[in-house]
């Protein structure tokens, strides 16, 4: 069960994040495509989505029953380590005229994640085992 959870997760917040914030980075951001920042830009959005989505391999630590049935340690399985990587790529990655950009890919990433974490707790509830 729970290695099901992490790959829909790892993949959906990996998807999810990517094309949002390269969408908005396309139109919203970077519109004019002779900027020489807009190769670059491409390349920044797909490094930290890979990054953030890589994060989330800390779930795997559901398996211990110590953090398996404390909602606490379960949800910083969850979020901890992700949060952890988007506030260091926020601060030395992104600049004040990017926070639009950064917001989208950090909501992109952690409504699918949030969406898991119950998902996971549910049948966490259900079944008894992770």
């Amino acid at each position: 069960m729970l290695k099901g959870i992490v790959l829909k997760t790892v993949l959906s917040t990996l998807i999810c994040s990517t094309v949002i914030s390269l969408l908005w980075l396309q139109f919203v951001v970077v519109p004019d495509q002779r900027n020489d920042f807009y190769g670059l830009a491409h390349v920044m959005v797909v490094f930290c989505c890979c990054c953030m989505a890589a994060s989330t391999l800390t779930i795997f630590f559901n398996y211990l029953p110590a953090v398996s049935h404390h909602r606490v340690l379960s949800g910083l399985s969850f979020f901890g380590l992700p949060a952890l990587v988007a506030g260091v790529l926020g601060y030395y990655i992104y600049d004040g005229g990017e926070v639009g950009l950064l917001l989208v890919m950090l909501l992109s990433f952690f409504t699918p994640l949030a969406w898991s974490f119950m998902q996971y707790r549910r049948q966490l509830q259900e079944t008894g085992t992770p």
